[in-house]
């Protein structure tokens, strides 16, 4: 399977899902329906582009304290320690 074929596989799914989840809501929706409080564009901002930012700023973050720092060893040395020498380390 290759890349094109995993995209168009993801976006058919969402696409198909999104149709379900709206057709669902226009049947159980009532036809007579009151018109309700106005929101205001400040409300339609802050859930459409601040919250995907936020979520954006988190992962990001997440991503940053996770990041794995490949640890190097130091150079061999070129010491030889003694054969007959037993003794516990001391740390």
């Amino acid at each position: 399977m290759n890349s094109v074929s995993r995209v168009v596989t993801v976006v058919s799914t969402a696409l198909v899902l999104v149709l379900a989840g709206a057709s669902a809501s226009v049947a159980d929706s009532p036809t007579t329906w009151e018109e309700g409080p106005a929101t205001d564009t400040l409300y339609y901002l802050t859930l459409l582009l601040a919250i995907p930012a936020g979520l954006f700023v988190l992962i990001a973050l997440f991503g940053l304290l996770t990041a794995r720092r490949n640890y190097v060893p130091p150079a061999p040395s070129t010491e030889v320690e003694k054969a007959g020498d037993h003794t516990p380390a001391h740390h």
